[in-house]
């Protein structure tokens, strides 16, 4: 199903400046990202609620807003988090543009429809202390986003992190209905298995949604994260695993942390990645999603070429 009204909020998010309330020219600070999650929350209180999840190993807030007009624990749940390798801070500016986005445009017939079916949970910082030192990793050198459980490994074997552990325990009470990790450092959309080629048994929905979301984004990749490349204990596998939620991985830029003269466009074309996912989660809700079906070719399952930051990513798994 194409909406009527899709194509007039993709135009907004990607042409007008003035549906965000922050620039996008410069990089934020973790102390102005918490006073404009306060801020929003204190201007917005029956739409925006903040919450602090904990703290990381070296006792840096971890915080996160959930949008929605309803009542929060009513309502389904979609989850979008950044920066679990703290130097791809463009996933965290592009979270914060979510966010800003959300707000400002509420009363946008499908952003007012979307906030009155789902509450909306927002985190822009899974690892701030990697994204302090502009480094891939956490305080103790360990890979945030290779922590999680996994079919193969259990629970005690995993979650070494104290800020995975607080994302594991958010997930495991809200049991999100979707969810998306933006990242940065390639362009493209992968879902879940990341561990294993065997196919997922929502592989068409995926497809499908992951589809979606890289034509809003303008990009032409998508795939089962193991086609791009296998990873353990990645956070798509383990809310897949545990609670069946359809989470993806979104890659927002080619360089983790592009010049600031282009992080406005990937701000934008993030927020409109984000809304494309969203959207698509309620229509599939509604059983108005048109689903891909038959959806494997040999394309789709072999790998698609990478830079040779692909061969240091293969090395840090």
């Amino acid at each position: 199903m194409v909406r009527p009204l899709i194509c007039l909020v993709f135009w907004l998010i990607t042409t007008s400046s003035e549906a965000f309330g922050i620039s996008f020219h410069a990089y934020h600070g973790q102390e102005e990202i918490r006073a404009s999650l306060l801020q929003l929350a204190r201007q917005n209180p029956n739409l925006v609620h903040f919450h602090t999840l904990g703290y990381s190993e070296q006792g840096r807030n971890i915080d996160y807003v959930v949008v929605s007009h309803g009542e929060p624990e009513s309502l389904p749940a979609i989850y979008i988090n950044g920066t679990h390798h703290g130097d791809e801070k463009a996933s965290t500016e592009g979270v914060l543009g979510l966010i800003d986005y959300l707000v400002k445009s509420r009363q946008l017939p499908v952003v007012r429809e979307l906030l009155s079916n789902y509450a909306i949970y927002l985190q822009p910082l899974v690892n701030p202390d990697g994204h302090a030192a502009n480094r891939r990793f956490d305080a103790r050198g360990l890979d945030p986003n290779r922590d999680y459980a996994y079919p193969g490994r259990r629970d005690q074997d995993s979650f070494k992190t104290p800020a995975i552990r607080l994302v594991r325990d958010l997930t495991n009470k809200v049991r999100f209905r979707a969810a998306l990790a933006l990242h940065s450092g390639m362009e493209g959309v992968l879902w879940a298995w990341a561990h294993s080629a065997e196919r997922p048994a929502d592989f068409d929905v995926f497809f499908t949604l992951a589809k979606l979301t890289a034509q809003a984004m303008g990009m032409s990749q998508y795939r089962q994260s193991y086609s791009d490349y296998p990873a353990l204990g990645e956070f798509i596998d383990y809310a897949y695993m545990t609670h069946g939620t359809l989470a993806m991985t979104v890659e927002v830029a080619n360089n983790p942390t592009p010049p600031a003269e282009d992080l406005d466009a990937v701000v934008k074309r993030a927020v409109a990645g984000s809304v494309s996912f969203m959207l698509g989660i309620m229509d599939l809700d509604r059983g108005e999603l048109s689903i891909i079906r038959n959806s494997s070719t040999r394309k789709d399952i072999i790998p698609w070429a990478r830079t040779n930051e692909r061969a240091t990513r293969q090395g840090l798994q």
